[in-house]
């Protein structure tokens, strides 16, 4: 194993974390959203998980769950938006909550638990909310590299282990039957505490790849390599010029892919982490390629300035052109705009949104990004069995630009090359969420799609399953809760 970073340089970018953060006291915003969740019951996912603790079997609604559908979809997102009579100041903040839908013997059942991290432990034993977060100033110093830690993007199930994974910090160990939040993950001593991103990539053969913004002593990028047992393989760090929120990444055969918006991080602006970021559409959005033997950087392109958050899939032609999926919009403000207003109770998202697009990175140095698909387009996701492959079908959820409520309101079949291929939209009522892709057959495409919804009418969360090769048939089957769920972000399917 090598390990580019000593245990000194990891401290190095802890040292100064604080001076991104304002510490004044954050202002209440409770009010304001309560009273327009009275007036708004769209507002509902956004409002905090009614219990640290739910369970119970989804109803059937309509159709039959298919026999064949055994396993876990593990969920998590931000769920506790509000603490000691202060709500969050952005929909990134609040405690996360790992879900468990659990489907064996044509049945279904839920199971959610708020996340009881450090960072959590600290403020109620303080009695107070003073942690800063990603949107949201606090009045505590931060003590460790882990103290900012919410554990609410995503969840990964890895050589038998479930994690929480969180942007700026480690991964969070979860009991899979109690649903407990454990210790954070060490890869290596010299990595503890570092930026373990939600985003990682499992290959077939179990190989994982992730990657971490690191902001001190200047932003670089950590890159790791994890093999199938859970052992660090490699490490390195990267100096890759002006960086900010990196969420995302692809693999391909030979390469891990990034491409790096220009909404980039100036640690001595004040305020958040996010008021610490600037949009510089002047310096493009750059590409870079690095080699996945020695993780170092191999090429650079330069794309017109977009800000994205997800891809979708990555591949190599022979030729060494590197094709990939993204969510781009022309600018932030769907993250610095529309989910600080709708955390106030302002249920409108009228920024401009990503859009279902594709990167080409040409060996001859030259890079195009083309349109894919007409709309919105959010939380792609593709046959994991295709990861760093040629793939010919990506889901996502799809909708409109601007407009009341939630924007993403169907879910749509994508074809790299042919855009939108097929769709369901759902009902103006339902709120859908990350829809994942349970393989079944041997070809791709040949599975299920997953995807819970939140159902306004009712005041309660649901799950569809689609057929998905046949999305515009409706679900195959749909189950609903007698409790709403807030709105989350990223999940896994584990089969049985």
């Amino acid at each position: 194993m090598t390990v580019e970073l000593s245990r000194r340089a990891a401290l190095r970018t802890l040292v100064g974390l604080p001076a991104l953060i304002a510490t004044g006291a954050a202002a209440g915003i409770r009010e304001d959203f309560a009273q327009a969740l009275a007036r708004d019951p769209r507002l509902l996912g956004f409002a905090t998980a009614r219990a640290e603790s739910l369970s119970a079997p989804l109803t059937t609604l309509s159709g039959r769950l298919p026999s064949g559908l055994a396993g876990v979809l593990w969920r998590n997102g931000p769920a506790e938006h509000e603490r000691f009579g202060h709500r969050y100041r952005h929909w990134f903040d609040g405690d996360g909550m790992v879900q468990a839908f659990a489907f064996a013997d044509g049945s279904a059942r839920h199971r959610a638990r708020i996340l009881d991290t450090p960072k959590r432990r600290r403020e109620t034993r303080a009695g107070k909310r003073i942690v800063p977060a990603f949107g949201t100033p606090g009045t505590g110093p931060l003590l460790g590299p882990d103290d900012m830690n919410a554990a609410n993007t995503s969840i990964l199930a890895h050589s038998g282990r479930l994690m929480a994974l969180w942007e700026g910090g480690s991964a969070l160990e979860v009991d899979p039957e109690t649903l407990a939040a454990g210790r954070f993950a060490v890869w290596h001593p010299d990595l503890a505490g570092l930026p373990f991103s939600a985003h990682p990539k499992v290959e077939p053969d179990g190989t994982l790849w992730n990657i971490g913004f690191v902001t001190r002593p200047r932003p670089s990028l950590l890159f790791y390599r994890i093999d199938r047992n859970g052992k660090l393989v490699k490490a390195n760090l990267v100096d890759a010029g002006p960086l900010g929120i990196v969420h995302d990444f692809v693999v391909t055969a030979r390469h891990l892919v990034l491409l790096l918006p220009p909404f980039v991080l100036e640690p001595e602006r004040h305020g958040t982490f996010l008021d610490s970021h600037v949009w510089r559409p002047q310096l493009g959005t750059r590409a870079l390629t690095v080699d996945k033997n020695t993780l170092e950087p191999v090429r650079r392109h330069v794309l017109p300035p977009g800000f994205h958050f997800h891809h979708g899939n990555g591949w190599e032609e022979p030729d060494g052109t590197i094709r990939l999926d993204l969510c781009q919009s022309s600018d932030p403000r769907f993250v610095t705009e529309d989910f600080r207003h709708v955390m106030r109770g302002a249920a409108r998202f009228d920024s401009a949104h990503p859009r279902y697009r594709r990167a080409v990175l040409r060996p001859d140095g030259t890079a195009s990004i083309e349109d894919g698909a007409p709309g919105v387009a959010e939380f792609p996701r593709i046959d994991p069995r295709y990861t760093g492959r040629r793939h010919r079908a990506l889901f996502a959820l799809a909708g409109e630009v601007g407009g009341e409520g939630w924007p993403l309101r169907r879910i749509a079949r994508l074809d790299p090359e042919r855009g939108e291929t097929d769709g369901w939209a759902y009902p103006r009522h339902q709120a859908p969420e990350e829809h994942v892709f349970v393989p079944r057959g041997e070809t791709e495409g040949d599975g299920w799609l997953i995807g819970p919804f939140l159902d306004i009418r009712r005041r309660a969360a649901g799950l569809n399953v689609f057929e998905a090769a046949r999305v515009s048939d409706g679900p195959l089957w749909q189950g609903i809760l007698p409790y709403p769920v807030p709105l989350g972000l990223h999940g896994t399917f584990v089969p049985a």
